[in-house]
């Protein structure tokens, strides 16, 4: 009987410090009264994709020094992602539409990769 006295005494010991060691938790309800209400009802990601009449090529070749350190152990999937962002970047646009890839490989080791399509850029961005 004293021994079941002695560990409910040292649980309940125990569990106060457990629970006063906690930081203290407070939290704040209802709406910022300071926040500006939008009232803008039409669609923010209304913009237009121009597409240009003209298509663009872009190369990435393996004979070239940078080529070579571009296409290192890549696969066909990952260089034809390569070479449509490397496409991007060069002509400024922000996608290349209906790209068409052209490679050259020997066994699983891409040599030469090619892409092909229409550079296209975004108007009216908010």
């Amino acid at each position: 009987m004293k021994q079941c006295v002695i560990i409910i005494t040292l649980i309940v010991i125990s569990l106060f410090f457990l629970y006063s060691c906690s930081s203290p938790r407070s939290t704040v309800g209802g709406a910022n009264p300071a926040e500006i209400v939008d009232t803008y009802t039409g669609s923010r990601n209304q913009v237009d994709l121009v597409i240009a009449s003209e298509p663009i090529t872009y190369t990435i070749d393996i004979s070239t020094p940078e080529g070579r350190t571009k296409l290192h152990y890549l696969t066909l999937r990952e260089a034809e992602g390569l070479a449509i962002r490397e496409a991007v970047m060069q002509n400024k646009c922000a996608k290349l539409v209906d790209p068409q890839f052209t490679n050259l490989m020997k066994g699983k080791h891409v040599l030469r990769i090619t892409v092909y399509g229409f550079p296209a850029k975004y108007r009216n961005q908010n």
